[in-house]
């Protein structure tokens, strides 16, 4: 097992913080894709996340909603070194903790380097569909979770 990060919900006075993690995320991943950034994202519930605090603020953040995951975002220079997988690993505990024998995702398909990461860690695609409202491929992820750890 890999280094260990502290995860924890975030501060209430973190919750911009939260926000801003995504959005930059979010505009140095698919900017350009669609559109230019600043893109467009949905506000969530920020409160409910988990994040990977840094030293200089939030390296990254993981938000479950049911049986899925909703979003999974680590800063470009954090990554590589643990945060996503002790955030993901938080994310699925957290599914299976609700009782679900199976966690969901979905993401661009041409997010490859997110692919990667995911199968990875024993997910798997489910399907290809065309998005909602954007013109890109989106994928949904698969992965049975292990309720009794």
């Amino acid at each position: 097992m890999g280094p260990t990060f502290s995860i924890r919900h975030p501060h209430p006075s973190e919750l911009r913080a939260v926000h801003g993690l995504v959005q930059a995320v979010v505009d140095e991943t698919y900017g350009g894709m669609w559109a230019p950034p600043p893109l467009t994202i949905d506000e969530e519930d920020w409160s409910l996340a988990w994040v990977a605090p840094s030293g200089t603020g939030l390296a990254g953040m993981v938000l479950t909603l049911g049986e899925w995951v909703s979003d999974l975002w680590v800063l470009r220079r954090h990554r590589g070194i643990g945060i996503g997988s002790a955030l993901l690993r938080r994310a699925e505990a957290e599914i299976a903790g609700r009782g679900c024998t199976t966690a969901r995702l979905r993401l661009v398909r041409q997010n490859t380097a997110a692919g990667a990461f995911y199968a990875g860690h024993g997910w798997v695609v489910r399907r290809e569909f065309p998005h909602e409202s954007l013109p890109i491929a989106m994928l949904e992820m698969a992965k049975p979770l292990d309720r009794s750890a």
